[in-house]
């Protein structure tokens, strides 16, 4: 029975041949209009990383408790608020958060000096260079944690 269907199916014009032949195109109006594109990598991956650092510098403290941006002291202005962890400044959020994205772009370098297989000059260099630049931001991490701890 099923052979007998296909054999009138492949006379018929081909609009209808579509229509009858494949449920899911029949189907196709009941599919939103953007559910056929597919989002680019590139900005889903930005978007992620800007939300993780939004995060983890602190934004939603910043947003719920209005910190100052600087803490006045007699001998003039503090960045950070030394003794504690549990309060932050604007400013030391906006390096926390520096720190995140240099961190981030120093990782993306070594990533993408392992796809450099036949020029190794490119690979060796990005290598170098992510590695500098991912130790700098857990040196300077460090060093800023280290200032807020008071030690």
């Amino acid at each position: 029975m099923l052979e007998g269907l296909r054999i009138r199916l492949r006379k018929l014009p081909w609009k209808l041949q579509r229509k009858f032949g494949n449920l899911g195109y029949s189907l196709r109006i009941f599919r939103g209009p953007g559910s056929r594109r597919k989002p680019s990598t590139t900005v889903l991956l930005i978007l992620v990383l800007g939300i993780v650092t939004f995060i983890l510098m602190g934004g939603i403290y910043d947003i719920l408790e209005h910190p100052i941006s600087l803490l006045p002291t007699p001998g003039g202005y503090k960045v950070l608020i030394p003794g504690t962890l549990g309060q932050q400044t604007i400013n030391e959020s906006l390096i926390a958060g520096f720190l995140y994205m240099l961190g981030f772009g120093g990782l993306y370098m070594l990533l993408r000096s392992t796809r450099y297989a036949y020029r190794p000059r490119n690979a060796y260099l990005l290598l170098i260079v992510g590695t500098l630049v991912v130790l700098l931001v857990v040196f300077y991490s460090n060093s800023l944690l280290t200032q807020k701890i008071g030690g």
